[in-house]
């Protein structure tokens, strides 16, 4: 009876100083390794100001396919600005295009392709 808690002791036991030990050493590390001191940097030139004299009013927009396309632009952008981790402000979509399907193929990735065919 005492043999599966002895055992069960012994297992808890050496997985809690395996983790003090890891413990120990990155504590370690941060001395050894934690030393630097860190550069300071020059703060940024002022940007200019932008002076602007009497704006014209924004006229009523007509409705037009580029009006139809916001939504997609804006989706497109948001996937793009998650997907590389970049403010969406730091790139502009200049046109989207439907992709021009060949004679004979069809609108699937090579790994699809050769399953296709691995299949035949």
């Amino acid at each position: 009876m005492y043999d599966k808690w002895m055992i069960l002791l012994a297992g808890m036991g050496t997985v809690f100083v395996t983790l003090i030990l890891i413990i120990a050493m990155l504590s370690l590390f941060k001395v050894v390794f934690g030393g630097r001191a860190e550069k300071k940097r020059a703060s940024p030139a002022p940007l200019p100001e932008i002076n602007r004299q009497n704006p014209k009013p924004a006229e009523p927009a007509e409705a037009s396919p580029r009006a139809a396309n916001e939504p997609l632009v804006a989706a497109i952008t948001a996937a793009i600005a998650a997907a590389t981790g970049a403010s969406p402000s730091s790139f502009r979509i200049a046109s989207i295009l439907p992709a021009v399907e060949q004679e004979g193929s069809f609108n699937t990735p090579v790994w699809g392709r050769v399953e296709r065919f691995s299949r035949q």
